[in-house]
């Protein structure tokens, strides 16, 4: 590879790594946006209820379920009646799709995709009524339970692991908010096995102190007659034991939960001192080396037999190792608020804590809100640092992909055309809200660029990226892309309805699937994955083109996505446009 490709593929992932961080700043809304902003919300609240209008004119219960249940879960806040009347249809269609006979054709792929359907449902109810979606969950189980059986009588484990974990994140869901409905999921699951899920029950649902402690004493009650050498067994003991302790984890049950591992340890023969030959005997010894410590404090007579497999001090204390637990799991399914709440309960790592929200921010494209974050503290001088040069990066960000541009805009044309596009797309959007000049420079260049690839899938995807750009940068240049792409958007979907069984399952009961199926479906997803930059560039204007699909049931599902690109807030990055958003 020469000097200079090289070079050019290190750009790309400069630019890469600055796509998944950068974009945009949003300024503090004036009184006008916000009534503006109002406006667009009814709007699109209006339009989802035109749409569940319409939902009785679909053939295929698939389509009716898959828009149903997006349409109850944008119109809840609302509209709570009738997003319940919704839900209500929805029910009626997931149960008559998982009635899918097993000996007909393509049964398991039905079956799939309405057990998705029923997950997803679930989740969107437990959002707003966990009790719901409890009650949808029993309501629907038997026909679950009906395809799944096996001769013998026994759930497909497969399944049957499903239907767990499904409720475990039901139970994470909603546990701050209703633990008593958490615990009883986080129970029902203990009764099949350990998950590493039900620590974040444990934690989420403290307000309910009594039946956590209860169902933590259950946890460890089933743990002595658990085997170790099972991995996600142990692992999720040793997980409980460094992350669940005193005084949130009660004293007796801890102590009790210790012995377990002093116990098996013991009988493990971790009693002996270590060999030289690697065995499955040190892998197991080795992994209790961050409880030794907590072992010697609480039973100091037998862990002294384990003392030689105890780890040099590394300065993490139990409680910071709940810490840490704590902060990661809240990094990883919580939000920003909800991880930046952790400073009142462990204030001795602020610094750490904000600069995960900080990040997650970043991570988001709110560079304001990341700001905000990094306002006033004052702590650890090196967590400020790398606060400050977080900041610094953020104010400078344009500068330096300009001056990087400038450097190496004239050996663009000698890189391929799809290398090309990328680079030009990245940079593009790295500018669109902060440098709307300068973006739309690079947008006119990217023009070229896109129209030379060769016609067809590609060149497709990236004109709906580029006319996605166009509007994140205030141009009406996105919307005259569309508006051209629209014709041939029509045929290649006739054209797919022909092809069906044959490139891609584009049909089911007659109607387009809204899975991303085959490479036309993939075109639609990535529209679908940009509506919101049409719909806040000009909500009337994009619903009126969305009408314009031949297919009613593409013309509602995209009605859909732009009502819920409003919804969801105005767009702060750019979405990757191999993300798929239709949601089985």
């Amino acid at each position: 590879m020469n000097r200079s490709l090289f070079s050019w593929l290190a750009l790309i992932v400069t630019l890469l790594l600055c796509f998944q961080a950068a974009p945009g700043q949003q300024t503090n809304s004036t009184t006008n946006d916000k009534a503006r902003d109002a406006a667009l919300r009814d709007k699109a609240f209006d339009l989802l209820a035109s749409l569940a209008d319409q939902l009785s004119t679909l053939q295929s219960a698939e389509n009716r379920a898959r828009m149903g249940s997006n349409i109850a879960g944008s119109l809840w806040p609302h509209d709570e009646k009738r997003a319940r009347a919704v839900f209500k249809l929805v029910e009626d269609d997931i149960k008559f799709g998982l009635q899918v006979e097993k000996r007909a054709p393509n049964a398991e792929h039905t079956f799939q995709v309405f057990y998705k359907l029923r997950e997803n449902t679930a989740e969107r109810m437990a959002e707003h009524d966990p009790e719901l979606a409890l009650a949808f969950l029993k309501e629907t189980v038997s026909f679950v339970n009906e395809y799944a059986r096996l001769s013998d009588g026994q759930l497909l484990p497969s399944i049957a692991e499903q239907e767990r974990q499904l409720e475990l994140r039901l139970a994470k869901r909603i546990g701050a908010a209703n633990p008593e409905v958490a615990i009883k999921l986080a129970r029902r699951s203990l009764a099949n096995g350990f998950s590493k899920d039900l620590l974040p029950v444990l934690r989420r649902s403290s307000k309910d102190k009594a039946q956590v402690l209860e169902l933590y004493k259950e946890i460890v009650i089933k743990l002595r007659d658990a085997d170790f050498g099972d991995w996600q067994t142990f692992q999720f003991a040793h997980s409980l034991a460094q992350s669940y302790t005193p005084p949130v984890a009660d004293e007796s049950t801890f102590r009790e939960l210790i012995h377990i591992f002093v116990t098996k340890a013991l009988a493990g023969g971790c009693g002996k001192q270590p060999s030289q030959d690697a065995d499955q005997r040190a892998a197991f010894c080795g992994e209790l080396a961050p409880l030794i410590p907590v072992m010697e404090k609480l039973y100091p007579f037998e862990a002294r037999r384990l003392r030689h497999w105890a780890a040099e001090p590394d300065g993490f204390t139990v409680e910071l190792r709940r810490a840490y637990a704590e902060l990661n799991e809240l990094a990883e399914d919580g939000s920003i608020e909800e991880v930046l709440s952790l400073t009142s309960t462990y204030p001795e790592m602020e610094g750490n804590i904000r600069l995960r929200a900080m990040w997650m921010a970043e991570s988001a494209g709110d560079w304001e809100q990341a700001e905000k974050i990094a306002s006033n503290y004052n702590g650890d001088p090196e967590v400020r640092e790398a606060m400050d040069e977080r900041l610094r990066y953020y104010r400078n960000f344009t500068a330096i992909a300009e001056a990087e541009w400038a450097e190496r805009q004239k050996n663009l044309n000698n890189l391929p055309l799809q290398i090309q596009a990328a680079l030009l797309l990245n940079l593009a959007h790295n500018t669109a809200l902060r440098d709307k000049k300068t973006s739309l420079k690079v947008l006119a260049q990217l023009n070229g660029v896109v129209d030379a690839l060769p016609p067809g899938k590609e060149q497709t995807e990236k004109q709906i990226a580029m006319a996605a750009l166009y509007c994140l940068a205030n141009s009406e240049r996105g919307f005259a892309i569309v508006e051209a792409l629209l014709p041939k958007l029509n045929e290649l979907i006739a054209a797919g309805a022909k092809l069906d069984g044959y490139d891609a399952r584009y049909l089911r009961d007659g109607e387009w699937n809204m899975t991303g199926e085959g490479a036309v479906g993939n075109i639609l997803t990535i529209l679908a994955n940009n509506a919101g930059y049409f719909a806040w560039y000009d909500f009337d204007r994009a619903v009126t083109l969305a009408g314009q699909f031949e297919r009613s049931e593409i013309r509602m599902m995209a009605q859909l996505k732009l009502a819920q690109g409003i919804l969801g807030g105005p767009p702060k990055r750019f979405p990757n446009s191999a993300r798929i958003l239709y949601r089985y």
